[in-house]
């Protein structure tokens, strides 16, 4: 392996901006290295740059390459991060120093092995150096004896506080009990400050499931493996970073439920991938030279369903897996916006397209700022393929949601204000069992996010209706609704609300309160709840009512 493939790796995937960092790692690392005995010399070298290539080619940021590329030659002397600091960068000094300091204490190897893979998966995903740095010390309070206090004294106020508040949600337990719910309360509290926590553990756990039957008991894999799918993968999807939503589903899914996953893997790798490569090969020569031939540059990759996905849709559809896998799906990546709508031309013009399958995020975004043109074709022997077409900075806040927002948007926000307003209303719960509904219901169901006029987002589970809206915002508003409309147009009261929509209540101040048959048809236990008090009022009412 040499420099000059790292280099090439990072022009490619990299800003261009950060690229001085690593020619001056590399000039520290050979000035370092020249002082050494002719043994350590290639030794540490060859080990640099090893693992320089090794985190470049997994797309870990510039400056966390070139960390890892100096780690050798800081452990020989301490005075060397001083040079990083002064030749290179801050960050590149502090991760090489967090790395060095978790090797002097962590007494066993597995827990600065698990330590260093959970950082450098937070280096892939954007997300700010103070929150790697806090992941590569994640491990020290449990299994030595520094302290927070000492890590915030040797790095800065920020790494210690990640690190404190990791430690408040380190096990999330998984039963319905009152420690459970204590940790679901820890854990929306070091949320609403500060969502690095929670994205930090969501890794952590990535990491310990990778390991499987590797450094876990079986009894800590299923631990593990349960938080991971009950509570982190819904927050992953809630923040938009589907990157870590379907690794956590899909290992988790492995632990959980080895046999249904051992099927799926064999019917998806033994019997199908080969053909379904041949297939997407064939697709993306062709869009290759269309693109060529009108002068547009792209990157096209192959996306097949994730193992979780495709189980849930077989027994939720009841469908069988061909019927399942059935749809060949492609991403498009083009360097700007008008070139997504003449890449979206091509491939109407290549293949038929399907009726109401095409859908323009970029002109309307997703709440969570989801930003693609999507499209179904009918392509070679009338085969249904899916396109997602979009630019570099679309996809990453496709795949890694509020951390490529931070990265491209806005650095400093430590959580955007419409996840901390929902996280803030879910601590306004004092009895346990309210808390508990209201959190499962908001942040760990499939949800939708919905206007009030004045445009105050309302959270929701999927399939809520106008009233289910009205009683999020005040029992009275839902026990006085007598009408609504959804972007401008009336609708009855048991209309499915999608995201974006824009819903406005009318309200009757002579309505007695609600009727019977809403609860046929509303989502939220929050509606339901208030409905059925008020019936339990009037049993005879409630009685002739239904």
């Amino acid at each position: 392996m040499t420099y000059a493939k790292i280099s090439e790796i990072i022009k490619e995937k990299q800003p261009q901006s950060t690229f001085n960092f690593l020619e001056k790692t590399y000039d520290l690392l050979k000035d370092g290295t020249h002082q050494l005995s002719f043994i350590d010399r290639n030794r540490v070298y060859n080990a640099a740059i090893n693992r320089g290539y090794e985190a470049a080619k997994q797309g870990a940021r510039t400056e966390f390459v070139c960390a890892v590329m100096l780690f050798d030659l800081a452990e020989k002397d301490a005075a060397f991060i001083l040079k990083i600091l002064s030749a290179v960068s801050d960050n590149v000094a502090n991760f090489t120093h967090c790395y060095v300091l978790a090797k002097q204490r962590l007494t066993e190897v597995s827990q600065l092995e698990h330590s260093y893979r959970t950082a450098l998966r937070l280096a892939t995903i954007k997300i700010n150096f103070p929150a790697i740095c806090a992941a590569m010390l994640h491990e020290l309070p449990v299994h030595s004896e520094t302290s927070v206090e000492e890590i915030t004294r040797l790095f800065d106020e920020e790494i210690g506080t990640l690190v404190g508040k990791f430690l408040n949600i380190r096990i999330i337990r998984t039963a319905n009990s009152s420690q459970y719910i204590n940790h679901l309360r820890e854990m929306v509290v070091a949320m609403a400050k500060d969502l690095r926590v929670i994205i930090i553990k969501m890794c952590s756990n990535i990491d310990r499931l990778e390991q499987y039957g590797v450094s876990y008991s079986a009894a800590k894999l299923h631990e593990v493996a349960t938080e991971s799918m009950e509570i982190l993968a819904p927050l992953a999807n809630v923040l938009g970073i589907w990157e870590l939503r379907w690794r956590l589903e899909d290992l988790a899914f492995k632990v959980l439920q080895p046999e249904e996953y051992k099927k799926i893997n064999q019917r998806f790798n033994e019997d199908e991938q080969k053909n379904r490569t041949k297939y997407i090969q064939k697709m993306i020569t062709i869009i290759e030279k269309e693109a060529k031939n009108a002068n547009i540059k792209c990157q096209i990759e192959g996306r097949f369903k994730h193992f979780y996905s495709i189980y849930q849709k077989m027994r939720n559809k009841k469908k069988g897996f061909n019927e399942i896998c059935d749809v060949f799906a492609l991403r498009v990546i083009v360097p700007d916006i008008d070139s997504c709508y003449r890449m979206l031309g091509i491939v109407h013009q290549l293949w038929r397209p399907k009726k109401r399958r095409m859908k323009d995020y970029i002109a309307a975004p997703k709440s969570n700022n989801y930003r693609s043109l999507h499209t179904t074709v009918f392509g070679f022997n009338g085969r249904p393929t899916e396109f997602q077409i979009r630019t570099k900075e679309m996809d990453d806040i496709a795949n890694y949601g509020i951390a490529a927002h931070w990265f491209y948007k806005n650095p400093k926000t430590k959580t955007p204000n419409w996840m901390q307003d929902l996280l803030v209303q879910q601590q306004q719960y004092k009895n346990d069992e309210e808390f508990l509904d209201a959190f499962s219901s908001t942040l760990l169901q499939d949800r939708i996010y919905v206007y009030t006029p004045k445009g105050d987002v309302i959270a929701l589970p999927s399939k809520s209706t106008p009233v289910d809206f009205a009683y999020a915002i005040h029992s009275e508003i839902g026990h006085k609704c007598s009408a609504a409309s959804v972007n401008d147009t009336p609708v009855p009261l048991d209309t499915i609300l999608s995201t974006n929509d824009v819903v406005e209540i009318t309200l009757n101040r002579d309505q007695a309160g609600p009727k019977a048959e809403w609860l046929n048809f509303v989502e939220t236990n929050n509606a339901k709840k208030h409905i059925q008090e008020y019936l339990n009022q009037f049993p005879v009412e409630r009685s002739f009512r239904l």
